[in-house]
């Protein structure tokens, strides 16, 4: 049996939060035989789904899981997943998802067990309770313990998208999750849509987002174990709205360039976590007639901006990546975090419905900040266009001349042969940095080509050095981990 390693009685006097997990239970009530979940393997009905949450909830308290303890997930299996997320939450235990790679914080944040359907992870030592399929089958119960969260307790830990290779937790309670999911409920055509693919992993806050929102509503969700499982799926399940990270987006192109068709229904494709290239638009306009939507989010902040691709190319601005939302706000400070006027540029702070702060050890009570720094660079224009520069611990700064690496790299991108691209700074001693860009390319790849189309750019801090590599580290989101190339790299000489 577990033992809890958090109070069983909150510390708060407020009365039960609405339930995100409630809402889902209610769909399966109200249409039992509708389509909850589409993977590889076939479709789980919300009647299907709300049985399996209730054995799963009952599995959880008999397994010695307690009220406000902590409880880490490595589970590969969305439908898993996503029940024992949901049965926790009406166990009023609080949840973080892990990938396999991240098992190790398990141990920092104090988990009372880890739950895992695969091998035990080998780099945690503390409690580990293997989810096996009778979970979701047995005979289901009312929990006897279930304590549920009132609107400030902490329910859920989230894990920053950790572009240093070091993810953060960040820690969220009822009122912000529900905040976060109503929100993701009206980017784009979310709300109109009824059938949702989503390409984030689980164990991102925006795999949770995107799941448990579309759920919430009595939507679809779809999941691929692959890139190139995505199309068979969503071409099956008639998807009308694919949500995924720009690499994801990239990969998907990639394979319906290949073989084309099969997504008639596909309305719209929604795209954050980096910048869509001109390369990579160009690219996906010869295959997909969806409209295309760019956004900026982030784990601590949720959705603070987004656009068609058709509206940020009408902007003609490098860098723009959508209309501030009605729900978040943004100020643009500078280096003493003073607010500068409209249209300069500095370092972004923003405000938004649902932030949540950074987890502290024995949080039992979440408060939300008053405002949050993404690292970021840019400005706001007159019409409420966010425009992105960089993030400030990676811009090319030559001599007080900064610019983004996302430039050279769209550049990089567009010359023969090149599949992947990473550009950043290496200190070697000397008054200004040198700029590498490390290239995934087939062999027609021509550094020659690399170097001159870059130095034909009107800004200086082209790359002078060229690096082969087989692949560009990147995070869940896929987001360039530039600090880990640098180091690999530099290494290698």
């Amino acid at each position: 049996m577990v033992q809890p390693t958090r109070p069983t009685d909150s510390t708060s006097s407020e009365g039960k939060f609405a339930s995100f997990v409630d809402a889902i239970l209610f769909q399966a009530a109200k249409e039992p035989n509708s389509p909850a979940i589409g993977t590889e393997t076939g479709v789980l009905t919300f009647g299907q789904l709300a049985d399996a949450i209730r054995s799963a909830t009952a599995q959880c308290e008999l397994t010695g899981l307690r009220p406000r303890s902590l409880v880490g997930l490595i589970i590969g299996d969305p439908v898993w997943h996503i029940c024992l997320i949901a049965a926790l939450y009406r166990l009023g235990a609080v949840s973080v998802s892990l990938s396999a790679d991240e098992a190790a914080l398990a141990s920092t944040l104090d988990v009372a067990a880890l739950l895992h359907n695969a091998a035990p992870p080998a780099n945690y030592k503390g409690s580990r309770i293997l989810v096996e399929p009778t979970w979701f089958t047995a005979q289901p119960h009312a929990p006897s313990q279930a304590k549920p969260f009132a609107a400030s307790d902490l329910c859920r830990i989230a894990l920053s998208s950790g572009t240093t290779g070091q993810p953060r937790p960040i820690a969220m309670n009822p009122q912000i999750v529900w905040d976060r999911l109503v929100t993701y409920s009206l980017r784009g055509s979310f709300a109109s849509s009824e059938r949702i693919y989503c390409g984030p992993q689980l164990h991102s806050q925006f795999g949770f987002a995107i799941a448990f929102s579309a759920l919430a509503y009595g939507k679809m969700v779809s999941f691929s174990n692959s890139a190139e499982g995505a199309l068979p799926v969503m071409s099956y399940f008639k998807t009308d709205l694919a949500i995924m990270s720009v690499y994801q987006f990239g990969r998907l192109v990639e394979l319906q360039t290949k073989q084309f068709g099969g997504l008639g229904g596909l309305r719209e494709i929604q795209a954050g976590g980096s910048l869509i290239s001109d390369t990579l638009l160009q690219r996906a306009r010869a295959c997909f007639p969806a409209k295309l939507v760019c956004t900026y989010a982030s784990t601590e902040a949720g959705t603070i901006a987004t656009a068609s691709m058709e509206q940020l190319r009408a902007s003609q601005i490098d860098g723009a990546v959508g209309f501030i939302t009605p729900w978040a706000s943004v100020d643009v400070c500078d280096d003493n975090a003073q607010v500068m006027p409209q249209g300069r540029e500095g370092n972004l702070r923003v405000r938004a419905l649902g932030l949540a702060p950074f987890y502290q050890a024995g949080m039992m009570r979440v408060e939300a900040p008053e405002f949050f720094s993404p690292g970021d660079v840019g400005r706001v224009l007159d019409n409420n266009m966010l425009v992105i520069t960089g993030r400030t611990n990676e811009l090319i700064n030559i001599g007080g001349n900064k610019i983004a690496p996302e430039r050279f790299e769209n550049v990089i991108l567009q010359c023969t042969g090149v599949k992947d691209a990473a550009v950043f700074t290496v200190d070697i001693g000397s008054a200004l940095p040198q700029t590498w860009a490390a290239v995934v390319g087939d062999p027609s790849v021509s550094v020659a080509e690399i170097v001159k189309r870059c130095a034909e750019t009107p800004t200086i801090g082209a790359p002078s050095v060229i690096k082969s590599v087989a692949k560009i580290p990147r995070n869940s989101t896929g987001k360039i981990l530039r600090d880990q190339l640098r180091r690999e790299l530099t290494q290698k000489g």
